[in-house]
């Protein structure tokens, strides 16, 4: 019901948006470079944007992907990123428009401002600030906690020692404020990128030969074609690959949860309406380009067919250990430690936004200490039921949301302007 609702509404906004911001695209890009290259505040607010978004779900959940729902699934993955640049782009510009401080004095931005003062209703946005002050604390924090202890455990480091690390260098960083971390996400970003993408590239190349049948693949499995003997043909390959493609492209981009126009909240003051374009950059980044060239790199390698693998994790270590070898573990390691620390960071200020809206601004403080135990709980264990919790959490933020893009969709007639 969530992806039709959330297709739904992308295509309601890229047919009011004239096509934006996939039109004139280019120009979106050059202007971003800019950006990046002047420096600034708006360059933190993107690197903490795109570190809630780049998680572990890019690596991970790519393999899953092709594990679950074959080569096909990357094309899938793609439509589900166009469409998801179409959300973040309109509930961006939505909440530039209704964002406003409240008359307790709080700054109501994001979601949050467009679905309280866009559609005046009170009940939905506080419905919103709840399930995302949850899902940060879940799928934000205490999975991303996890994740971390899980890996380093192969290395025997002791869970309620990585815990401690964790949620102390985690503090370290989140006392500082915005600034402490968007200088922390602009540093670490950067980093784990370049590693990640040079090292993408260099697997890729040296199994260039592979990269047509790769695309074959992608493209032919997409619509029911050819697949490895023993793992099916047909509708049911479309069906699948579609189903699958979609639910993976939208966990990894979140588009239509509203946590983008969250964290865009607290750009520089000036440039609200420019935040919809560096949204839709962020998720061309994460799903256009991080999940393709994990994908690429899994296709391309020798003797990685995913149907001989049952789950992500193996399929990604055998992939990267064909041109890496022993390294391979230790490099997807540390890629994932940095990505879900990044990802920790990156959705603080969407949990702390929507604890101080809740409290009128005097929750903030114990929001910050709940923060920190969970990031150190989280590495103790993880609780099936926690999943559970985080998929509902993440369902009750896109609902509110979605509900009032739709309800102010007749409102948009008009792109942002852009350079072309």
């Amino acid at each position: 019901m969530l992806p039709l609702l959330l297709t739904v509404t992308a295509l309601i906004y890229a047919v009011r948006l004239r096509g934006r911001p996939v039109r004139g695209f280019t120009g979106i890009l050059r202007e971003i470079g800019a950006g990046i290259r002047a420096g600034g505040k708006q360059r933190g607010v993107f690197a903490a944007a795109l570190a809630a978004t780049m998680g572990t779900g890019n690596l991970t959940g790519t393999a899953l992907a092709l594990v679950t729902g074959g080569a096909g699934a990357i094309f899938w993955m793609w439509v589900s990123a166009l469409l998801g640049m179409v959300l973040v782009y309109a509930e961006n510009l939505l909440a530039a428009r209704y964002q406003k401080t409240d008359r307790r004095g709080i700054l109501c931005g994001g979601a949050i401002g467009m679905i309280r003062f866009g559609t005046g209703k009170r009940i939905p946005a506080a419905v919103f600030a709840v399930c995302c002050t949850g899902a940060a604390l879940g799928m934000g924090d205490t999975v991303q906690s996890n994740a971390i202890a899980q890996t380093l455990r192969q290395y025997h480091v002791p869970l309620p020692l990585c815990g401690l690390i964790t949620a102390l260098l985690l503090g370290l960083i989140l006392t500082g404020g915005l600034n402490g971390i968007h200088r922390a996400a602009g540093v670490i970003m950067p980093l784990i990128c370049g590693l990640y993408f040079l090292c993408c590239g260099w697997l890729i190349v040296l199994h260039a030969d592979a990269l047509p049948h790769a695309f074959r693949q992608i493209i032919g499995e997409a619509f029911g074609g050819f697949r490895a003997a023993g793992c099916g043909i047909g509708i049911s390959l479309l069906l699948r690959s579609l189903r699958v493609g979609f639910q993976r492209g939208i966990f990894s981009n979140e588009a239509g949860l509203g946590s983008s126009s969250m964290l865009h909240m607290h750009a520089e003051p000036g440039t609200e309406q420019a935040q919809c374009r560096w949204a839709a950059a962020e998720v061309f980044a994460d799903t256009i380009l991080c999940c393709t060239a994990t994908a690429l790199v899994i296709l391309t390698a020798p003797h990685c067919d995913p149907c001989d693998f049952k789950d992500g994790t193996s399929l990604l270590l055998a992939a990267f250990s064909e041109g890496l070898g022993q390294w391979a573990g230790v490099f997807l390691a540390v890629c994932m430690v940095l990505l879900a620390f990044a990802t920790m960071i990156g959705w603080y200020p969407c949990g702390a936004a929507a604890a101080a809206y809740l409290t009128g601004g005097r929750g903030t403080g114990c929001y910050l200490a709940l923060y920190l135990l969970a990031a150190f709980a989280g590495a103790l264990g993880e609780p099936l039921w926690l999943w559970t919790l985080c998929d509902f959490c993440n369902g009750c933020m896109a609902l509110p949301n979605l509900w009032a893009m739709l309800m102010l969709s007749p409102t948009v007639t008009a792109p942002c302007r852009t350079q072309e």
